[in-house]
């Protein structure tokens, strides 16, 4: 009787873990969102004359959802010509937010509120919005180039993950007349 019993609660819970899994799995999953410009990107160039270049660059993604979601990872998609030397979250940031310092640098703005290392593990909260702040520098030699999309990717149930990818290329040059395709957007 205990053996008949034993097998019945296996069987039960069994039963229990597999609905769960298919639930996560055919459930939509939760990730952040992004209002897509579609214009190709934002870009800004210095004079003939300059030497280096450098721009920094700001996106945000909104939490639509009525529950937290942890951020794992935010990269850049594509580098072309540039380096990233610097690269920020911030969740609800504002002006009056304490910490208000990313960097040493005096460059960098500082309304951005207070940031947090990638690899921390912040959560986006309900209805609340990421904030990615980076900065490009032009490869030396080079006379145009662009970051082209910045990725974030969000940790979900039983270790499920999910991307999602602002298309948006920053671009920073030198002089003018250059491919949209080497500076990510027109008019540069």
């Amino acid at each position: 009787m205990d053996i008949g019993r034993a097998l019945l609660g296996a069987s039960a819970l069994g039963a229990v873990v597999l609905a769960v899994g298919f639930g996560v799995v055919v459930a939509p999953g939760s990730t952040l969102s992004t209002d897509a410009r579609g214009d190709g990107g934002v870009c800004g160039t210095y004079p003939a004359e300059a030497t280096s270049a450098a721009a920094w660059f700001l996106t945000s993604f909104r939490n639509d959802t009525a529950h937290g979601i942890r951020v794992r990872d935010v990269r850049a998609g594509e580098l072309h010509n540039v380096a990233l030397s610097h690269l920020s979250i911030a969740t609800a940031p504002s002006t009056d937010s304490a910490g208000l310092t990313i960097t040493t640098d005096p460059a960098m703005p500082g309304s951005y509120g207070r940031t947090v290392p990638i690899d921390s593990g912040v959560v986006v909260p309900a209805h609340g919005e990421l904030d990615v702040v980076g900065r490009v520098v032009l490869d030396d030699g080079a006379d145009a180039g662009r970051l082209h999309g910045l990725v974030v990717t969000t940790g979900g149930p039983l270790g499920t993950t999910r991307s999602v990818t602002d298309p948006t290329s920053f671009g920073v040059g030198i002089g003018v007349g250059h491919d949209e395709s080497d500076i990510g957007c027109t008019g540069a």
